[in-house]
């Protein structure tokens, strides 16, 4: 339990320490806003594709490891066609959002993976769905706003927060909408928790998600929505950072060369996405850089590693 406790609190804290350090460098503007999808894709990519070596390296410790090869190819082709029909017929705005309700269905079954594998519990799913409810609304709140405006190449259109009502009034939901929307959001997790605890116990953590969802909840009366932008990179950048903590101390725990072997893997692939970072902030960013930080192509990654 003590592990798992140490994992939420650093993971927790990393994300913070990235928005408290990006607004500290940019403060709330659009480089800030930049600074922090970058970190995104810089941590994503790391998380991506040194899974698929391993989950790779894996099938052939397997019988009949081309089985699993080829259903892994399998559905990485259907995701990669599903996430570009999904661009081409319903948007880019709308193809991000869809990836990121499917990603916190990832994320969610995933946590109970991580709390089984440090803890030994079999946590059911419906206490952490109420969790997920709650996120799901509370990120539906976000959405207008200024920071919601970017595209794939990570520019941000400049709207007014008139603007920004007036779009979503026209052509998407009003304002109290998304409003009603988290209230309701926040109703239903709180049933669902409630079923979930007189289902199957687990007194302490409905305490503890009750505690959560109460106090956000409160948090959000008093001072509104938070950004997108952060909403993005607390669920996705908490992801990252869970797993790949976990997997330092998984490691580590195998010796010294394996655990200097795993360092190494994730400085090699991270590199490459460092650079282009660095190269995004210049004059003329160039068109490998470009690439490499498409976030389009990133939201596909995240499709197949999701699916496969």
């Amino acid at each position: 339990m003590t592990a798992y406790i140490a994992n939420k609190i650093h993971s927790f804290l990393g994300v913070l320490v990235c928005i408290a350090v990006t607004y500290v460098l940019f403060g709330n503007t659009v480089a800030q806003w930049q600074a922090i999808l970058l970190s995104i894709i810089v941590f994503g990519y790391g998380h991506f594709l040194l899974g698929f070596y391993y989950q790779v390296k894996g099938f052939f410790r397997k019988p009949n490891p081309w089985q699993y090869v080829t259903s892994f190819i399998f559905l990485s082709v259907f995701s990669i066609v599903f996430s570009f029909v999904l661009f081409q017929y319903v948007g880019f705005v709308a193809a991000l959002f869809i990836g990121f309700l499917y990603f916190l269905l990832h994320g969610l079954l995933n946590e109970q993976t991580l709390i089984q594998r440090q803890t030994g519990y079999i946590v059911p799913l419906l206490h952490l769905g109420s969790l997920a409810i709650f996120v799901i609304s509370l990120l539906t709140y976000s959405v207008p706003d200024k920071t919601f405006f970017f595209d794939q190449w990570l520019q941000f259109t400049d709207v007014s927060d008139l603007g920004v009502m007036f779009i979503f009034e026209q052509f998407y939901l009003g304002l109290a909408g998304f409003a009603n929307v988290f209230w309701v959001g926040f109703g239903l997790s709180l049933l669902t928790l409630l079923v979930a605890w007189l289902w199957y116990g687990f007194g302490k953590l409905a305490l503890f998600l009750l505690a959560m969802i109460t106090g956000s909840t409160a948090l959000v009366a008093v001072y509104g929505p938070p950004a997108y932008i952060y909403m993005y990179v607390f669920v996705v950048g908490y992801h990252f950072m869970t797993w790949l903590l976990f997997y330092l101390v998984e490691m580590k725990k195998r010796g010294t060369t394996v655990y200097r072997t795993f360092i190494f893997h994730n400085v090699i692939v991270v590199t490459p996405f460092i650079l282009a970072g660095y190269y995004f902030y210049q004059p003329q960013t160039p068109a490998w850089a470009q690439i490499l930080l498409n976030i389009q192509m990133f939201v596909v990654k995240t499709y197949v590693n999701i699916s496969s």
